[in-house]
């Protein structure tokens, strides 16, 4: 009981909105003939624990200055025990602001109950307060006459509390007095505080807050232990030793701040069932003597450590047990299915007896001590009337004339007659084709298909393992496909193959065509051919340039230049007129002119050999070549000209002062050459002061790649 005491605590601390009278059935594991009185016990201290906690909260709200309520709680009179606490502690606190003694023989004499008596005596010794949070030090144990300053800790008093017999008296730390309450503490300014100056004349009158030190030229101000001095250099400010952790609380304890100065609170109580002596040790309550334990009129209570147990006052015989109010009643011993099989069970009071059934119905018989009934097994007897190629089958009360598979049971006739299977399971015993046959029936499967292992389902016959095609057989469901190899296709009788023309097929589809140049039909394939000058990719389908000037493939001289066409190359004298110098293999650049030859002045500055090429067919208009000059003088002027364009392919047009683009206009079909000579004269002062001319060879290829 103990055990389940405590877990009725612990429920009523740990869940302060369940109903003790709705305690969960698993509360510990104990036997089921002790259940009831577990829940009892568990609810019992369930309810003790909520009625101190209850009076506590009145206690605190009392103290506040608060309006005594009853307010909302499963149990009614829980929620009235809040009220009651709250109103016996105003009684304390008239009696302190009137200076009266705490003494509770005459709250007793009222027979309001041992709550009531010390909730007056802790009001009555302390007064009200500000705060109204339930501290974490408290107990749900009643208050206790001694100990206060213990059971209190850093709520009685702001500085020292001291235990007295009636109660406790409250102290003030040196440099502070005790106020009207009796309880806070403000700095004594009558007396001189630590480093008080002695030099009246300077510190008289001074705007320090606390401590005044006279330094001969002036003064200077200081604060008590527990305070600091503000920027202001006058008044100071508690120093907070919790937040900077310089308190001495030990392990177990909480720091609490105060004006000058920290205390330190217990974390945690003793638990339910104890209370904590001045010693500020947990010892025992006990629940009996203080009247809370709550058991019934039949009950008597018996204390235990940290709980207390109900024992009945009377003993019950065997057959009964005992009720919530103590009394014995009758144990109904049918609920627990006494008597053996075959036997019913009556209660009675305080003992119950077994009547044995002795009545058995059709396909039954006693058994030999006639205490149950039996099965009879017609079949084994040979008391069945079965027929033919029906057989005997016996159930428990009866039995039935079973047949073999493929037969169903005539019960008015007891024979067995054929099942046509293929038409009562149309649809579900065959694939296929079914045909029916005595006692049974078989399956049959269309062509192209075989009847599986299972003799029900058919599966596909792979045609292609008798290799009808010429090339490559595809089997598909039923039938069967031939299909033949890259290059060849399906003749007309669906299973040889003839060869493909790709070339012809294919033929006459520009970039989609298979070769770029020349397809060559072969059995089953095709090739491709590129024309001279031409070199076959590794897609062996495209062609590229052969690039004879850079293979080295080419006739040339050294003297020459070779010039790599599409498809070809073309070998190139640059040979420079007299008075020129080449600059590089395809530049020659003019010697200097005498001062007074002006036949030499009128000759170019520099003539380049500059060739282009480019497949036949290709959009325009296109920008070939372009010619630009370096502006010394903003003065200066530019004139281009284009000789050679007999057919009018190109234009030139100038797209700046000192430059100017050769266009190709009309697509030129090759083969084909043209040289075109590009001459670009600057002007100075309307004279002419140099000629470049740009020599361009043109070689467009006859094929469009």
């Amino acid at each position: 009981m103990s055990e389940c005491c405590t877990r009725g605590s612990e429920l009523a601390k740990q869940n302060p909105d369940q109903d003790c009278a709705n305690l969960p059935y698993g509360l510990i594991n104990v036997q089921s003939e002790d259940i009831e009185n577990c829940r009892i016990t568990a609810r019992v201290c369930c309810h003790r624990e909520r009625r101190s906690q209850e009076c506590y909260d009145g206690i605190m709200h009392g103290r506040s200055g608060g309006v005594c309520k009853t307010r909302f709680s499963f149990d009614e009179c829980q929620g009235k025990e809040y009220k009651k606490c709250c109103e016996c502690c105003q009684l304390g606190l008239v009696a302190h602001r009137q200076l009266l003694r705490c003494d509770i023989s005459s709250v007793k004499s009222l027979n309001l109950g041992s709550y009531c008596a010390e909730a007056y005596k802790d009001c009555c010794l302390n007064g009200k307060i500000v705060a109204t949070n339930r501290p974490p030090t408290a107990t749900s144990a009643p208050l206790q006459p001694s100990g206060m300053c213990e059971r209190f800790l850093g709520r009685l008093c702001e500085h020292i509390c001291i235990n007295t017999a009636s109660g406790h008296v409250c102290r003030c730390r040196e440099g502070y007095r005790l106020q009207a309450d009796d309880k806070t503490c403000i700095l004594d300014t009558s007396t001189s505080g630590p480093g008080q100056s002695s030099d009246d004349s300077q510190c008289e009158n001074s705007p320090c807050e606390q401590s005044c030190l006279g330094t001969g030229t002036g003064i200077q101000c200081s604060c008590l232990l527990g305070y600091q001095l503000n920027r202001d250099g006058l008044s100071c400010d508690d120093v907070n030793e919790c937040a900077y952790n310089t308190d001495d609380c030990q392990e177990g304890q909480e720091c609490f701040n105060t004006m000058g100065s920290f205390t330190c609170r217990r974390i945690l109580g003793c638990g339910t069932g104890y209370e904590m002596n001045p010693a500020g040790e947990c010892v025992d309550m006990d629940e009996c003597e203080l009247g809370v334990d709550e058991c019934e009129a039949g009950f008597e209570c018996t204390n235990q450590p940290g709980s207390f147990r109900c024992v009945p006052r009377i003993q019950c015989g065997v057959g009964y047990n005992y009720d919530r109010t103590g009394n014995c009643v009758d144990i109904n011993e049918c609920d627990g299915s006494s008597c053996p099989r075959g036997t019913k069970c009556i209660n009675t009071v305080g003992s119950y007896r077994c009547q044995r059934l002795v009545t058995c119905g059709a396909g039954y018989e006693l058994n030999e001590d006639e205490s149950n009934c039996e099965d009879i097994d017609e079949c084994a007897r040979g008391t069945h009337d079965c027929q033919g190629l029906s057989e005997c089958k016996n159930n428990r009360g009866s039995y039935i004339c079973q047949c073999p598979s493929g037969y169903t049971a005539d019960q008015s006739t007891r024979t067995c007659q054929d099942i046509d299977e293929c038409i009562r399971f149309a649809g579900r015993v065959c694939a296929q084709s079914c045909i029916n046959t005595e006692g049974s029936y078989t399956c049959e499967c269309r062509e192209g298909f075989e009847l599986a292992g299972d003799n029900r389902n058919c599966k596909d016959l792979n045609e292609c393992d008798n290799n009808p095609c010429e090339q490559r057989c595809i089997n598909v469901y039923g039938s069967f496909q031939c299909s033949c190899n890259r290059g060849y296709r399906v003749a007309s009788d669906g299973r040889t193959c003839e060869d493909t023309d790709e070339c012809a097929l294919y033929s006459g589809q520009g970039q989609g065509s298979l070769c770029m140049h020349e397809c060559v039909n072969t059995r089953g394939s095709y090739t491709c051919r590129c024309p001279p000058g031409y070199e076959l990719l590794q897609d062996d389908r495209s062609c590229a340039d052969l690039k004879e000037c850079d293979t080295g493939l080419h006739n040339c001289t050294e003297q020459q230049e070779c010039f790599n066409i599409r498809g070809g190359y073309r070998c190139h004298d640059v040979t420079c007129p007299d008075n020129y110098v080449k600059t590089t293999p395809t530049r020659c650049e003019h010697n200097p002119c005498p001062y007074d030859d002006e036949v030499c002045k009128a000759e170019p500055t520099s003539i380049s050999f500059n060739y282009l090429t480019f497949p036949s067919g290709i959009r325009t208009p296109a920008n070939l070549f372009k010619m630009s000059a370096a502006l010394r003088y903003p003065q200066d002027r530019f004139e281009f000209t284009l000789a050679g364009n007999e057919r009018d392919y190109f234009t030139l047009m100038q797209e700046d002062r000192y430059s100017a683009i050769v266009k190709m206009e009309t697509s030129i079909p090759g083969p084909a050459e043209h040289q075109l000579e590009l001459e670009m004269k600057m002007f100075r002062e309307s004279e002419v002061r140099s000629r470049n001319v740009a020599r361009i060879f043109i070689y467009v290829t006859k094929y469009t790649f």
